[in-house]
């Protein structure tokens, strides 16, 4: 026979219903089940557990590495400078005389190729690169000639003439003379030929007088005693005995009227008279080299060709002794 159910059962019943819930909300958070002593002594072990360093775990160097980024990313100070240096940046430099830091931290002295230099604070050029000149004296073009200078080089002189190149002056190289030689040139650029003497060079022409022949004009002391003549004026002027360039000749020509006078010329035909009788030399036609004129003058009562080099004999002879000025057949030389 069946009773009905008590208040104490009934409030049993109810309790089992509570603790099902509770265990089934503890499993479902995953939290274990078990007694409360169970959870104090594992909670106890798992708290000891978290507290205690493994063994084999690395040793941090999170507080070094810290230290050094926080030395990288930050100001570092700057350097103990001895005087007169300062500090610019983390290096020392003396502003007066640093070609990096010239007058101020900073400032580079840069020159077109040149070694820059840096004194009492200014840029300055200290020497130019090898194959560089400064001309200009400016030092914002730096160095701006590129020397071609050959030292020993032929060159070519002021006069002319084929001279060596001298190269002690990049921006103004030197061309230095030759001596000279017998080419009636000016080899040496002093403004006269030939001088020296050269031996052999230049010959001299002598003036003599006498009888039916007048005046009469020789390179041969023997001849000027073989024909009777007085010599009035021995090496009288000069004259180159070979042809060389620039050169003219001055012949020797017997007058056709058989007199056995002669006259000088540079005409080759002897003025359409006859052939030359002789060359006697070659000259200038004009006044290069320190050449001089050779005056031309006749005198026609005594059919006499008279030649000087002196314009004060000349006059004298047109005013005093009846000659007529007949110009100049070219110019010669005072000397050898």
């Amino acid at each position: 026979m069946s009773f009905p159910a008590s208040w104490l059962e009934h409030r049993a019943a109810a309790t089992g219903l509570v603790l099902v819930l509770v265990v089934s909300v503890f499993e479902a958070l995953g939290c274990s089940a078990d007694t409360d002593a169970d959870t104090d002594a594992d909670s106890g072990d798992t708290a000891a557990t978290a507290t205690e360093p493994s063994s084999t775990a690395p040793t941090s160097t999170a507080t070094e590495s810290d230290a050094l980024t926080t030395d990288d990313d930050g100001p570092l100070p700057p350097p103990d400078c001895v005087a007169p240096e300062v500090a610019c940046g983390q290096s020392c430099a003396d502003l007066a005389q640093d070609p990096s830091n010239c007058g101020m931290c900073g400032i580079s002295c840069i020159i077109d190729n040149a070694e820059p230099t840096c004194v009492a604070g200014a840029c300055g050029l200290a020497a130019c690169d090898v194959g560089w000149a400064d001309c200009d004296g400016t030092l914002g073009t730096g160095c701006e000639i590129a020397i071609e200078c050959v030292d020993g080089g032929g060159c070519m002189t002021a006069c002319g003439s084929t001279g060596t190149t001298s190269c002690g002056d990049p921006c103004a190289p030197a061309c230095t003379a030759p001596a000279e030689t017998c080419n009636a040139l000016d080899d040496d650029c002093d403004g006269t030929c030939d001088q020296g003497p050269l031996p052999g060079c230049r010959v001299g022409v002598h003036r003599a007088v006498g009888g039916a022949l007048g005046h009469f004009y020789t390179t041969s002391v023997e001849e000027v005693g073989a024909n009777g003549l007085a010599m009035e004026i021995q090496d009288f002027f000069f004259v180159y005995p070979q042809p060389l360039d620039g050169l003219i000749p001055l012949f020797r020509c017997i007058k056709p009227d058989a007199s056995g006078r002669r006259f000088l010329t540079s005409s080759i035909d002897c003025e359409a008279t006859a052939a030359p009788e002789l060359t006697l030399g070659f000259i200038s036609p004009d006044a290069d080299c320190g050449a001089i004129p050779l005056y031309r003058l006749y005198a026609p009562a005594s059919d006499d060709h008279f030649y000087t080099t002196s314009a004060a004999e000349r006059d004298n002879a047109i005013a005093m002794f009846g000659y007529q000025d007949q110009g100049s057949p070219g110019f010669v030389f005072a000397g050898l």
